[in-house]
């Protein structure tokens, strides 16, 4: 039964099948769009998000985050901050410009994911509209917080 999931996704098992169990009965299932170039980053950010009842939608790259986002919307934007094509420094700035929103009208959360955060400051973030970030790999409850955190700020603002 728990093949194919990692330490720290059998560890939480329960509190995501809580979660899960809370978005499903809510109806209101957020979507999280995680914007990663490395496939083997995606996947495990996936199935964390997936388990606590998300709808997770992977891309690989800034580009395919903008038409992902005209096609089918999100209300969580995660990306990666180091990207070859675009980074989530220029991703963040073209989503703010565009005034893109959440799926359901309120503003669109942006997370950064990145293992490398050293140099970034409060500061830097709010300047770039950043709502939260993250370190890669990252602790499973630590996401979830994070991305939970970030949509109830969105319903108040």
């Amino acid at each position: 039964m728990d093949r194919g999931l990692s330490s720290h996704q059998r560890s939480l098992r329960g509190s995501a099948a809580a979660r899960a169990a809370l978005h499903k009965a809510s109806g209101l299932t957020a979507r999280v769009l995680v914007v990663d170039h490395l496939g083997s980053a995606r996947s495990p950010l996936a199935g964390v998000l997936r388990g606590a009842g998300y709808d997770v939608v992977l891309v690989g790259s800034g580009p395919a985050a903008l038409a992902a986002l005209e096609q089918e919307g999100a209300d969580v934007l995660l990306t990666d901050l180091y990207m070859p094509e675009m980074t989530g420094w220029d991703l963040t700035r073209v989503v703010r410009a565009r005034g893109i929103a959440g799926t359901r009208g309120r503003p669109l959360c942006v997370g950064l994911y990145s293992a490398v955060l050293s140099g970034v400051s409060r500061a830097l973030l709010a300047r770039a509209q950043v709502d939260f970030a993250i370190t890669k790999p990252g602790d499973p409850e630590t996401i979830l917080e994070a991305v939970e955190r970030a949509l109830a700020w969105a319903e108040v603002a």
